[in-house]
């Protein structure tokens, strides 16, 4: 059933293609800093004691670094110019990597939480996602929250409906679920007795569109 899931939401997931991740160098503690004179020295290349804004781009070492990484990814056959075909090739294979991790993701979530397999969450499977997966408590307004991502008002959400509850679920409105053996923080209460009275973290971050691994590949 996993497998039909992932072929059909790889399918219908309609995403963006995200930026070239590239890690900064890391610089040596004891590296040398430029002057200013030498930063200008090193970048005026034709002499003229001139910056053109091509030139001035090479006053910021680190950022030129980053650059030529990201452009070496970019220039597959490595001939020293990046062509339409390489540029467009290289984002391609990123948007089809970044539509099978959600498509992973996605269809995992339908897997375990869809009991019908009909590919539509009913409200009491969509409180089961977010009470399992999130640690999210509905509260008496979860109805009103449901049917306003119900675009077609068929009393379920589709694919398409759960994948924008997912990026826009307002967390205001609902409680924290304390997960067992986790150690409540606790803070004075103001008064005459040494009751202390439980806080518990808020679950400020969106709804992730992806696991550990999706998240290090993605967005």
């Amino acid at each position: 059933m996993f497998t039909r899931l992932f072929v059909f939401i790889s399918l219908v997931l309609v995403v963006k293609c995200l930026p070239i991740e590239v890690k900064a160098p890391d610089h040596p503690a004891n590296e040398q800093q430029e002057t200013p004179e030498e930063t200008f020295q090193r970048s005026d290349l034709n002499g003229d004691k001139k910056l053109s804004f091509d030139e001035f781009l090479h006053t910021d070492q680190l950022f030129e670094q980053l650059k030529r990484e990201e452009f070496s990814g970019l220039d597959a056959n490595h001939d020293g110019v990046v062509s339409k075909g390489e540029y467009d090739s290289h984002f391609q294979k990123e948007k089809e990597s970044n539509d099978d991790a959600k498509a992973e993701y996605f269809g995992q979530i339908f897997d375990e939480f869809d009991e019908n397999f009909d590919l539509k969450l009913s409200q009491a499977e969509l409180q089961k996602v977010l009470e399992k997966r999130f640690l999210l408590k509905p509260r008496a307004n979860f109805p009103q929250i449901f049917k306003s991502f119900d675009e077609n008002n068929d009393g379920v959400l589709s694919l398409d409906e759960y994948v924008k509850l997912d990026a826009d679920l307002p967390f205001q409105e609902f409680d924290p679920i304390q997960k067992p053996g986790t150690p409540v923080a606790q803070t004075p209460v103001v008064n005459d007795s040494n009751d202390q009275s439980p806080i518990l973290a808020f679950k400020t971050e969106k709804l992730p569109l992806a696991k550990n691994k999706f998240s290090e590949k993605f967005w």
